[in-house]
């Protein structure tokens, strides 16, 4: 891959953004649905779109949205493309046929059991599940996972219709707190949407441990970030309009944890109550995933400016210190004594989502981590909805929602060790 494709945003497709958008507008024509695309925003080289999707009399089917950031070109096709996805993955499209109950102490047993919801699992009578296909290079042995509907899908709780056609009469307002739809990704094909699909976990994964670390290890931790002046000169100008945005300091943390698979979190200094901080980005490319995180962190600041967001209420986390931390995610003194290091782009990643797949199937699995998926959905032109689950991988990064959660076991082993994320 070359550096302008990191540079647009557009670095681990298999075709350019201006072609990938023709494929989805044609895709959407057959769904009789057309794209109501506007800019939000946009500063410098970056920019910020939305797209609702529309039926010919002009209403949105449920969820059927979605934004898109980076260049002009990409910014529209990723907005395009992000609709599509949850429309694909929304409860219009609901297949009850495709739900298993199982029981939760057998879930609870399983995989699962390293699940920060585990406790919560084996004492529900009855789970409705998706069930999902290792992805290959995993152990050979190894049998598809039955995985809960409501830790996997954001809107199920909200569904009853849905759940009602699946036979699904459990109360879930206890375990829909673990519930998050990382993982979720489309594609042109499905290989390209699994890789987007992991790093989306494996970036959540790391702003769970980094949280860990930041706030409820009783060690001292130092943040790795990055030197601006070591960037090379396209990231070097998407952290200086960063800035410009924000109208504050943008540190760009290295958070790339024990799996490899470059991480980068920037976070903005003075985002006001209620505010997201922090912008990431994973990829196998450490420049795109900088490239990402400078990007994202420029679209929430954007996106705020056109709705302010709620205060945040974080009153019935106070009686838990460190959670309430976490929660708050105020990394000013770690900044004080982090240690600042170079930017490194590290070895060139495969150019082809095939090639990148094998490698992060090969990297979680060498790790311990066995990922499973799900194909949600298939465009008769091959555009793939797709879901992974990897079981052991965090998703405490939910408390940045007000939600209250507990780290599991991967993040309190984290917290228990004396290190920082790198060296």
């Amino acid at each position: 891959m070359s550096k302008h494709l990191h540079a647009d945003g557009w670095g681990e497709r298999i075709m350019p953004a201006r072609l990938a958008e023709q494929r989805c507008r044609q895709e959407l024509r057959e769904l009789r649905l057309r794209p109501d695309l506007r800019e939000v925003g946009a500063h410098h080289e970056l920019s910020m779109w939305s797209c609702h999707l529309r039926d010919a009399d002009g209403h949105m089917p449920a969820r059927a949205r979605g934004c898109g950031k980076g260049s002009t070109e990409t910014a529209r096709t990723g907005a395009i493309f992000e609709a599509l996805e949850h429309y694909l993955t929304g409860p219009e499209r609901f297949d009850a046929a495709e739900v298993q109950l199982h029981p939760g102490a057998a879930l609870a047993e399983g995989p699962l059991a390293a699940d920060a919801c585990a406790p919560l699992l084996a004492v529900t009578p009855e789970v409705a599940c998706h069930m999902y296909t290792p992805l290959p290079g995993g152990p050979a042995d190894t049998a598809p996972l039955p995985v809960p509907v409501i830790l996997t899908t954001s809107w199920y709780l909200d569904a009853p219709d849905c759940r009602e056609l699946a036979g699904d009469r459990t109360d879930y307002r206890q375990l829909v707190r673990y519930g998050c739809n990382s993982g979720s990704a489309i594609g042109l094909t499905a290989s390209e949407a699994l890789v987007h699909a992991l790093n989306e976990s494996i970036e959540r994964d790391a702003i769970s441990l980094l949280l860990a670390r930041a706030f409820v290890s009783p060690h001292p931790f130092h943040l790795q970030v990055i030197d601006p002046a070591t960037l090379p000169a396209d990231l070097a100008a998407a952290h200086r309009t960063a800035q410009e945005v924000t109208g504050g300091h943008v540190h760009l943390l290295d958070a790339t944890t024990d799996l490899g698979v470059p991480t980068f979190v920037a976070y903005r200094t003075n985002a006001g109550q209620g505010k997201q901080r922090l912008g990431a980005g994973t990829s196998l490319s450490a420049h795109h995933a900088a490239w990402r995180a400078l990007a994202e962190v420029v679209q929430l600041t954007i996106g705020e400016s056109i709705h302010v967001p709620a205060p945040a209420d974080l009153t019935p986390l106070e009686r838990y210190p460190q959670l309430h931390a976490c929660a708050r995610f105020d990394l000013i003194d770690h900044l004080a004594h982090a240690h600042s290091v170079a930017f490194s782009a590290g070895p060139e990643p495969p150019g082809h989502p095939d090639a990148q797949l094998r490698r992060l199937v090969s990297l979680l699995s060498a790790a311990g981590y066995h990922p499973y998926h799900r194909i949600a959905a298939v465009t008769p032109s091959g555009i793939t909805a797709v879901h992974t689950f990897v079981p052991g991988l965090e998703r405490f990064m939910l408390i940045l929602s007000e939600v209250l959660t507990l780290p599991g076991p991967r993040a309190r082993a984290a917290a228990a060790r004396p290190v920082a994320l790198r060296g």
